[in-house]
Formats: structure tokens, C-alpha cells, sequence
């Protein structure tokens, strides 16, 4: 009879330990850094772009929006660089304020209008710096399928 019990009891304990083996592990997917939106993110050496993206009018009208975030104690002059569909290059500067955010598109502040001719669903790269070298940033291009960002599109029209 007691063997009984420390078979089961042996049991129970094994059980447990491999249904909970899972929380055992050191690689927790959770604390992964991730886009909890649609845009895109990249971290320079003193800046982070967040949430960054080009909502697609009507035509070729496009606006370029995102957040950027200066963690540091010193301001960050910060600029965005890209193409538009005739090949003219884009480009627009900000000072980001130490621990500090700017948005762009939003909150008070203008986008970046541009003339592109790429079908909401693709990608388009800009490119992003704190005043060292650029780092590329591949975003979507969105529509206003989306509730969120038709007043984006109405704005473009």
C-alpha cells in the first residue's frame, strides 16, 4: 500500500512538473520587442521611431506619420529622408526635446505630404537619423479601410 502512494504521489509531482515545464522557460515571447500597430519601428543611437507609416488618398497623395521618442538628456535634432514616385527627394527635420516625443501627423502637427503611387499593402522605405548615419525604416503603406485612419485620407482629399 505504501508504494502505492509514493508511485502516485511520485506521479503527481512529475505530472506537474512537465504541464508546467513551459513556464520554466527563459525565452518569454512577451518581452520581445514588437509594432503593437500597423507602422513600424526602428531605435537609433538616441532616437526611436514608433509606430511609423504612410497613409494612401486618393491619387498619388500620401502622409508619412509616426512618433519619435528622445530618451536621453539632450535634445535630438531628428530627420526623415525619402523618394516620392517622381524621384524627388523628401526630406524634413525636428528637434525632439530631451525625454521627450513629437509627433508627426498628429497631436498638433503637420505630415509629410507626398506624391506616391504605391498600392496601400506595400512598403516603402524612409530613412531616419538623430544627426548620425541613416537608418533605414521600411513602413506600410495604409489606406482608410481602417477606421483610425480615414480621417487621415479625408484630410488628404
Amino acid at each position: 500500500m505504501q508504494i502505492k502512494k509514493i508511485a502516485t504521489l511520485t506521479s503527481l509531482v512529475l505530472a506537474t512538473a512537465l504541464l508546467s515545464g513551459c513556464s520554466l522557460s527563459r525565452e518569454v515571447t512577451s518581452l520581445e520587442m514588437y509594432a503593437p500597430s500597423d507602422g513600424t519601428m526602428v531605435d537609433t543611437e538616441s532616437l526611436k521611431a514608433r509606430n511609423v507609416m504612410i497613409i494612401k488618398g486618393s491619387g498619388n497623395k500620401a502622409l508619412l506619420i509616426g512618433s519619435f521618442v528622445n530618451s536621453g538628456m539632450e535634445p535630438v535634432m531628428a530627420s526623415l529622408q525619402t523618394k516620392d514616385s517622381t524621384g524627388e527627394e523628401i526630406r524634413v527635420a525636428f528637434e525632439v526635446k530631451p525625454s521627450g516625443k513629437f509627433d508627426l501627423g498628429f497631436n498638433g502637427t503637420e505630415g509629410v505630404l507626398l506624391s506616391l503611387d504605391a498600392k496601400p499593402g506595400s512598403l516603402h522605405s524612409i530613412y531616419v537619423s538623430d544627426g548620425s548615419d541613416p537608418v533605414e525604416l521600411v513602413v506600410p503603406v495604409m489606406d482608410g479601410s481602417l477606421a483610425e485612419y480615414r480621417p487621415f485620407v479625408e484630410s488628404l482629399n
